[in-house]
């Protein structure tokens, strides 16, 4: 600092010595430049004074980095990363709420993940299930032109809920990991539908698991088994699953072609179409492990490129605002499985490439023995080669063993 300067900050500052202090103090801390103080790019907290291009005051009145922070459109103010923002649908327009604006305001029904307010649920053919109170899809329930209103055509609800029928939970262990992951597992088996009603399978689950119907299962033994947002603990994560026989009850249940295991995974911070792009090199292998899957109209293949710019939901690779989500992972027939994808999932997040020539060469290397513990050295290499046909076929590009 300058003798200059400082008689610039005194100035500035109108001779207020402790300012003057406080400025110093704060450049010291880089929280503030000299440059931005003169030209007035600053705001001043308690004995602070803030960069206003790189910090922000949130909700609750604290100081937060601007590149930590969320802006609610609904409140019009800022709030920090964990916060949790859901997606809106006002009309015509999509957009991204602060959760407590949400339920403040009370005029928003949920469905599916999202928002909606009366006339965009008109507009996206969701209707009010009277005898439930919940929010369904017109096309899945009948109108009762007596009674004027709908209901779903089962009678299964006192073992499941409507689908997609609340709020995800989350379960956070030692905040050590940054990424969270959520698993979506579809089953068909009447014994274990109807072997303990909802109320009593939440209340023994810590009202942290869903168990929802779903329009793509057999109604009198289809259900959809919703975890948690589990911070990526595996270890953590399966002693939570596993001292649970519900649980384990209902995972290992028994399931059919219909039935699939999407996976949803995030990264604390980052948007679902920036963790897209750091890992989409190894798009090829998830076609490979689920190549019967991938020609179906629900998880759709196709290449990075039209994942990202087309992003329609019934692709292979859903990418949400947040996260994405893999709908080509087929059926869970058990928590050894599970545990097992998570495993390949936590590697890819520790070896991340958009390059799939270097996944492949990841593959076809770091990844042997976890690959090797479920298939033999025939499948493993059939599986391989399966990752070379699709990188062609969807990414024209060869690659040479």
């Amino acid at each position: 600092m300058t003798l200059t300067e400082l008689k610039q900050l005194f100035e500035l500052f109108r001779n207020n010595r402790q300012h003057v202090a406080n400025a110093l103090q704060s450049i010291e801390e880089d929280l503030v430049t000299f440059e931005q103080l003169i030209e007035r790019e600053y705001f001043a907290e308690e004995d602070k004074f803030y960069s206003s291009e790189e910090y922000v005051r949130l909700y609750d009145g604290e100081v937060c980095h601007r590149d930590s922070a969320c802006w609610c459109e609904g409140m019009e103010e800022y709030f920090d990363e964990g916060e949790e923002f859901v997606k809106v649908y006002e009309g015509r327009s999509e957009c991204y709420y602060s959760l407590r604006y949400v339920q403040n305001r009370g005029e928003y029904s949920f469905y599916d993940g999202a928002y909606y307010d009366d006339y965009a649920m008109d507009r996206h053919g969701l209707v009010y299930i009277e005898d439930l109170s919940e929010i369904g899809s017109q096309d899945d329930c009948y109108y009762h032109e007596d009674r004027g209103w709908y209901s779903y055509p089962d009678n299964s609800e006192c073992y499941t809920r409507g689908y997609h029928n609340g709020s995800y939970q989350s379960v956070r262990f030692d905040k050590k990991s940054k990424y969270k992951i959520g698993y979506e597992i579809e089953k068909e088996d009447t014994d274990i539908l109807e072997s303990i009603e909802i109320d009593e399978f939440e209340d023994k689950t810590d009202y942290k698991w869903r168990k929802e119907k779903d329009g793509s299962l057999d109604e009198s033994m289809g259900y959809e088994l919703i975890s948690p947002s589990f911070e990526f603990n595996i270890d953590k994560i399966f002693e939570h699953i596993e001292s649970n026989n519900i649980l384990l009850d209902h995972i290992n249940a028994k399931y059919s072609t219909s039935c699939g295991g999407h996976i949803h995974l995030s990264e604390n911070g980052v948007r679902g179409e920036e963790l897209f792009d750091k890992v989409k090199g190894y798009t090829p292998l998830f076609y490979a492990l689920y190549h019967g899957r991938v020609n179906k109209n629900y998880c759709k293949g196709k290449n990075n490129s039209d994942l990202k710019n087309e992003n329609e939901k019934y692709q292979a690779i859903k990418i949400h605002h947040d996260r994405i989500e893999f709908r080509i992972i087929s059926a869970v027939p058990n928590v050894t499985t599970l545990k097992w994808r998570s495993k390949l999932l936590m590697m890819i997040l520790q070896h991340p490439t958009d390059d799939v020539m270097k996944a492949y060469y990841n593959v076809d290397t770091k990844f042997t023995k976890l690959l090797s513990q479920v298939y033999s050295d025939d499948k493993l290499s059939a599986l391989k080669d399966r990752f070379i046909t699709y990188t062609e076929q969807f990414e024209n590009l060869t690659i040479n063993k």
